[in-house]
């Protein structure tokens, strides 16, 4: 089955009719709808429990978090991650290169063994990941 696009009012790029119907009136990059979060829970007592998901905006979710963070006596220290970035993908890379490299050195015995007894020598972590 084949999708029937449209063009874009805002961009002119092609965009399937389907989601005009739905009520989206632009393309996905024209959009300026915040993507969605789900919020896992665990319902029920005893022996019957089960998980349900709970799907909202980013910004309900934020303001419920930091008020039950309020309520608890906690600080909020709250951030969205936004997988979608250019940048979050090159950060990605980096990281997952760092360990491919990082991961050769040791099997093919090019990496120098880390003695935890000498207090001169720093252990080398892998780029990307804070220890």
């Amino acid at each position: 089955m084949q999708l029937k696009m449209i063009p874009c009012p805002k961009c002119g790029n092609d965009f399937p009719e389907k989601r005009k119907e739905l009520g989206y009136h632009v393309c996905v990059n024209c959009s300026t709808v915040k993507p969605v979060v789900g919020i896992t829970t665990v319902e029920g007592t005893g022996d019957h429990t089960y998980n349900d998901i709970i799907i909202m905006d980013q910004d309900r979710a934020l303001a419920i978090q930091a008020h039950a963070d309020e309520i608890a006596g906690k600080k909020s220290f709250l951030d969205v991650i936004d997988f979608d970035t250019e940048a979050e993908e090159k950060d990605m890379y980096e990281v997952t290169q760092s360990i491919k490299d990082k991961t050769k050195a040791i099997v093919e015995g090019d990496e120098e063994e880390y003695d935890p007894f000498d207090p001169d020598k720093e252990p080398e972590g892998i780029e990307g990941i804070d220890y």
